[in-house]
Order: C-alpha cells, then structure tokens, then sequence
C-alpha cells in the first residue's frame, strides 16, 4: 500500500516515501546533495528517512517551509545528526510550537515532532562548493521559499510546482501571491526542478512557465463565464469536473471549487496577465 523509492540525478539523491501510493501528493520527497538534506518528508515514514539519512554525513537540513509533510522528521534528524535544521523566518513559530492539523493530514502524513529551527540566510554555502540561494515563493504557503544552485542549473521547489495542470487548491492557498512568485522565480536561470512531490523535472524551467500560463488561462475563463453570469459552482464542473475523493477525503479543504473562488478574487486581471 505504501510507496518507497529511490531517486537519482547526478549528484543529487532523493527519497520518495509515502504512506499510499495513491497519487502524487500522497508521498513527499527529500533531497541530498553533499552533506545537505532539503526537505525531511513524512512524520509516519520516519523509518524508511532514517535509513536514509543515515548513509550519509549531514551537515545541514532544509525546510522548504512548514508543512508536515516537508518537516515530518526535521526534530528527529536534528536529534539523531545534529545537523543545523534551517528554515523560512516565518517556519519557525509553527515548527517551535505546533499548528491546526486536519484528519487527512494525520492519516496520510503523521505529526511532526516540534523543533527549534534556525533562519535561513539569503544564500548559503555548503560543503562541497554548494551555493544555494533563498527565493521566497509565498501563495502554496506564506513562508514556502525555493532553493536555487545557479551553478548546477538546479531548483529545489519545495510545492511550488507540483503539476504543468493544478486542478485543485488549498482553502489556505493564495492563487494571486502564487502566480506573482512563479513569474518571481521564472526569471532566473535553471534547468532541473527537484519538487518536493513529483520528483525531478529536467525541462524544469520549461514546466515552471507551462505552469504558469495555465493558471493565466484558468483565471481568464473563470472570469469570463463569471461576467456572463454563470455561478462559481457551474464554472467549476464546466472547467474543472465535479469534486471528487480528493475533496471528500480531504474535508474539502483541497477542491476544484476553491481553485475556481481563488480565479474570482484575483480582482485585478494585470495580477495574471
């Protein structure tokens, strides 16, 4: 039922492991390189990332931001390593003290254990004449940052992509400072996204645009239909498809229907255009 696997790209290594193998956002991934690790993944597969981690000296850990399925096992790494466990400035209060969780999450993810994080700098430099630099990319999560090796052509997305094709939005997500950082971050220069769910992207920058004009398209029909009067509902199941498991299992915190809210209160079109 679960899912283990193994990842390679030149240097860099990666763990997917997930309770379910039951579509892309059921597992997360992390990410080695040198003697850093990006991201922790999943509280409830502790025993499949220890065995990991444990292959290699760490330095360093990474949190792309404070999600539990990005910082599932920062606590017990930071514990059993004493790797310095970096993170976004607006991570460390939830990572110190705890945050609402819903029963989706618990069951696909596990509760983090809770940790003191240090702030991530700006730019980095790590063993092996790795040079990360820290790019803020708030919408998915407002403290969500990438980490670019411009060197290597390399960028660890955390959620920011995910999918060419989003289909669906968190109740928390906001789509207008997401599309403002995937035109951020689409001006600098990489190849290969390492995404903290769908693994490696070699067309990485290629994917990120793709991305991007979807969501502009998406905004443009949903306001269009809007103004001709049709109902936020209707434009979702014309457009998107009915809700499905996804939003059932999820307590209909992750819909078609708030993907379609978010296109509508995106107020000003330039945001999107």
């Amino acid at each position: 039922m679960g899912i283990v696997q193994r990842i390679h790209c030149g240097e860099v290594e990666g763990l997917r492991a997930g309770r379910f193998d039951r579509g892309v956002n059921t597992a997360a991934i992390c990410y080695r390189f040198g003697t850093a690790l990006i991201d922790s993944g999943c509280a409830n597969r502790w025993r499949q990332v220890r065995r990991f981690v444990r292959e290699r000296p760490l330095t360093h850990l990474l949190l792309t931001h404070h999600h539990e399925d990005h910082s599932g096992n920062a606590a017990r790494i930071q514990k059993m390593t004493g790797a310095r466990v970096l993170a976004p400035a607006l991570a460390l209060r939830p990572l110190a003290s705890g945050w609402r969780m819903y029963p989706y999450q618990h069951l696909l993810f596990g509760r983090p254990k809770r940790l003191q994080a240090e702030t991530v700098p700006d730019s980095i430099e790590l063993e092996g004449g790795y040079r990360l630099q820290v790019l803020a990319a708030q919408g998915h999560a407002a403290d969500l940052v990438c980490y670019l090796e411009p060197e290597r052509g390399w960028l660890f997305s955390g959620d920011l992509f995910i999918a060419e094709k989003t289909r669906y939005l968190r109740r928390d997500e906001d789509l207008a400072l997401l599309l403002q950082s995937l035109k951020k971050v689409l001006r600098y220069d990489f190849q290969t996204i390492f995404c903290g769910h769908r693994g490696v992207i070699t067309d990485g920058k290629r994917a990120l645009a793709a991305k991007l004009a979807y969501l502009e398209e998406l905004c443009a029909k949903v306001r269009e239909l809007s103004r001709q009067g049709v109902p936020a509902k209707a434009i979702t199941r014309r457009l998107l498809g009915r809700e499905d498991v996804v939003s059932l299992v999820t307590g209909f915190q992750f819909t078609k229907g708030n993907l379609v809210r978010a296109c509508l209160q995106c107020v000003d079109q330039s945001d999107f255009l």
